[in-house]
């Protein structure tokens, strides 16, 4: 049996040349499924503003930014000094985002940070107010939208009352 000179190196470039080809194809195919489902997810995200979204580009579960619209800071004047705020109780660390690689819900990943030295705090939107009050309530509600009644002076919220929505 004879053998044609450079056989083998046509084969090799014949192989590399479909794989590639495919690759691309599979790509091309992946990318078109990924921006589909993220235009779904912004469909769905805002008929139901309380759900999380995942943000594969940075690894991080995120509350939607819809929080900023639905529980944009609200002041009422209730008993002339206290003042109702709205927003998720989280960790300082944190804040609305936390690890994915963690494994944990948003509720336990805060509570592992406040363990380990962080402080809870109200994420409105793009703002963190940190909570003075019992500690224990934010631990029960961590991860919750909350309405909260107290006093803000400085960017810190004197708790009287928190409430689950």
């Amino acid at each position: 049996m004879y053998e044609h000179p450079g056989s083998w190196l046509a084969l090799v470039a014949f192989c590399a040349v479909t794989t590639l080809t495919v690759a691309l194809g599979l790509g091309v195919f992946a990318g078109g499924s990924v921006a589909f489902a993220v235009a779904q997810s912004h469909a769905s995200a805002e008929t139901q503003p309380d759900t999380a979204q995942f943000s594969s580009a940075s690894g991080y579960r995120e509350v939607e930014a819809d929080v900023s619209r639905s529980s944009q800071l609200r002041q009422v004047d209730d008993d002339g000094a206290s003042k109702t705020f709205a927003g998720i109780i989280t960790d300082s660390h944190c804040g609305a985002r936390h690890s994915m690689k963690s494994g944990k819900s948003s509720a336990e990943c805060a509570r592992s940070c406040v363990r380990n030295g962080a402080h809870y705090v109200l994420v409105d939107g793009d703002r963190n107010h940190p909570l003075d009050g019992n500690s224990k309530q934010f631990e029960a509600l961590a991860g919750e939208r909350v309405e909260v009644v107290g006093m803000l002076e400085g960017d810190t919220i004197k708790v009287k009352t928190v409430a689950s929505q």
